[in-house]
């Protein structure tokens, strides 16, 4: 073993993090689960939502026996849908192969939603064995100590593999995100404490030298939402499987005020308006302006809407919604 992934390893079980939901025990389900999660979520953010997953569905079994709606629900607010939807369907994939997780790397990027860093960190992280894992925190941790371009993929993936221990896998990829985490952070790195500091190339000041790019302002998008009462519900449409909130729930969507009005109208006429003050979403790579324009229907002309949706209520509506329509559906209970 080398002297940098004994030091990795050290560090991990001195100082690394304990207590995650998903430590303790440590499967392959419930890591695989997780995993999923923490692909582009920080893990206060996941842990949460880690907890009420696995109570909802704490088999493989049970996860591929469940609604894919039912799945939405339970990820609502955590983001990045498509996350859930391929962890469902490759739960009903593994099902119907016989029930039985995969052991190998290679099994497991078979799978929708796992690239190579995921399945390295299933297999090292769960079954002790080495197998290569690049999440952000590692690929930072090895670009800074190596003196790499942390863009340059390719180097990175090869000069890892050289790295990886024999043994102890699970360890030294835990230390990895740990040292990420807590001493090679994005920001302001905690260099003297770091225990790779003697013959880090980053702490000695050689770091590769990455033309400033200018940060473009995320498109903005407006989105006019119909929030329709009728005898204490809300009328609610699911979204497309592909694109933003795929899959979950949603009130009625328009681009114009116009859009929105000639829809409802059509459905039932002489509707009396009302605006709400705008709600802004900011997603990865766009910023959402949520214009809610609310209307009474009454009770006796809910069913010229039959067939556009489901009446749901806005306190419990049973399906899953984005968080900001969840903000909107909560107002609208409260009126």
């Amino acid at each position: 073993m080398g002297d940098f992934a004994r030091r990795v390893i050290r560090y991990r079980r001195r100082h690394g993090r304990r207590g995650l939901p998903w430590q303790r025990p440590r499967t392959l389900y419930r890591v695989w689960v997780s995993e999923i999660m923490l692909q582009q979520t920080r893990v206060d953010t996941a842990a949460p939502y880690f907890r009420r997953f696995l109570r909802a569905y704490p088999s493989l079994k049970r996860l591929a026996e469940a609604p894919r709606d039912e799945v939405l629900r339970q990820w609502a607010g955590l983001g990045y849908y498509a996350r859930a939807r391929n962890l469902h369907r490759a739960a009903r994939m593994l099902r119907a192969a016989g029930g039985r997780l995969p052991r190998a790397v290679e099994d497991w990027r078979r799978l929708p939603g796992v690239g190579p860093s995921t399945a390295g960190a299933i297999v090292s992280l769960a079954l002790d064995r080495p197998a290569v894992m690049l999440d952000a925190n590692a690929r930072r941790v090895i670009a800074r100590h190596q003196g790499l371009d942390p863009a340059a993929r390719a180097a990175l993936w090869r000069r890892a593999a050289e790295l990886l221990p024999a043994r102890n896998a699970a360890d030294y990829t835990q230390g990895l995100m740990d040292l990420g985490a807590q001493r090679c952070t994005a920001r302001d790195p905690d260099c003297p404490r770091c225990p790779l500091r003697p013959d880090c190339r980053y702490a000695a000041g050689d770091r590769p030298v990455r033309a400033a790019r200018a940060k473009a302002a995320a498109p903005r998008r407006v989105l006019w939402l119909l929030v329709l009462r009728a005898g204490g519900r809300v009328l609610l449409r699911p979204r497309p499987a592909a694109g933003i909130w795929g899959g979950l729930w949603s009130l009625p969507e328009f681009d114009s005020r116009a859009a929105a009005k000639r829809w409802a109208g059509a459905h039932a006429n002489g509707l009396e308006w009302s605006e709400g003050e705008p709600l802004r979403h900011r997603l990865s790579h766009r910023e959402l302006v949520l214009r809610p324009l609310r209307a009474e229907v009454g009770r006796q002309r809910r069913a010229a809407f039959g067939g556009e949706g489901r009446w749901c209520d806005p306190r419990e509506p049973g399906v899953g919604v984005p968080a900001p329509v969840a903000r909107l559906l909560r107002e609208a209970g409260g009126n």
